[in-house]
């Protein structure tokens, strides 16, 4: 979240809102000039990989067998012989991989926060919701589920001579799951994608980059002309700001620890000499 006021031009300062906390930063020129030098030392660096590919395989071969599994459990367990109905199972099973994508989302975050604090901000910021979509949308399937198991047992099942259609309690099951996996690959497919590029094109991090230092310098001087702007342009380059903020921040505090920790073994180093 970023908002900004005609006071910041006098105070020489930018809010960013991050997880419920706010962080000034003043002199923002400044503050990009002095870690400039920080960015070319770090050129060299090798290309940090985001080893989140065969996750996303997983998510997507357990989203195909949750499908098959939903038109073979009625077939296997007809006639209660797996121990219960074949909805249930179903619906159990459902639930259960609502709980592997839950683990698999903090996967996820935890990687990305990684490669964000290695600058790559761009692919963050291009996957960072796209990411989200299958839990979000298995969370909603989970919902229709559970309204449609109970209506179907009590105005179905439970109820002498209601009139019900004509489809069995399974295949109401079955088209939702059918319509929840087929809006979830694509999503799937897309991030799939996107990873697959990333990590092939080995491209060095975006902070680390010129052009992106420079338009972030340049977009402060041009916020005072007069004309017309779009909205969308805006919003992006707002966007990219808060996340220039946000990383030079962390890669203070990075920088800030590491030069504890190097204090600290030289001291003893020359306590030993």
């Amino acid at each position: 979240m970023v908002s900004l006021s005609d006071d910041s031009r006098r105070s020489g300062g930018y809010f960013f809102n991050d997880d419920h906390s706010t962080i000034q930063a003043s002199d923002s020129d400044d503050l990009l000039l002095q870690n400039h030098e920080l960015f070319a030392g770090e050129k060299d660096a090798p290309f940090k990989h985001i080893n989140t590919t065969w996750a996303i395989l997983l998510e997507m071969l357990l989203f195909v067998l949750l499908v098959v599994a939903g038109f073979v459990v009625p077939v296997v367990c007809a006639g209660q012989k797996c121990g219960t109905d074949a909805v249930a199972i179903i619906v159990y099973a459902h639930g259960a991989l609502w709980f592997v994508l839950l683990l698999m989302d903090y996967f996820f975050r935890r990687k990305h926060h990684v490669s964000r604090l290695y600058g790559y901000l761009e692919f963050f910021r291009r996957t960072k919701k796209i990411r989200r979509v299958p839990l979000l949308i298995n969370s909603g399937a989970s919902a229709v589920l559970l309204i449609l198991v109970k209506v179907l047992d009590k105005y179905c099942n439970k109820t002498p001579g209601a009139a019900c259609p004509t489809l069995r309690d399974e295949n109401y099951i079955q088209i939702v799951i059918t319509i929840e996996v087929a809006l979830i690959i694509p999503f799937l497919g897309l991030y799939l994608v996107r990873t697959v590029r990333f990590n092939r094109d080995e491209a060095c991090p975006d902070v680390n980059k010129d052009e992106m230092l420079t338009s972030f310098i340049q977009s402060q001087s041009q916020s005072s002309d007069i004309g017309f702007r779009d909205e969308n342009y805006i919003e992006e380059i707002l966007e990219k700001q808060a996340d220039m903020i946000r990383y030079l921040k962390q890669h203070n505090a990075q920088l800030g620890k590491r030069i504890l920790t190097l204090t600290a073994e030289n001291a003893i180093l020359k306590e030993h000499n």
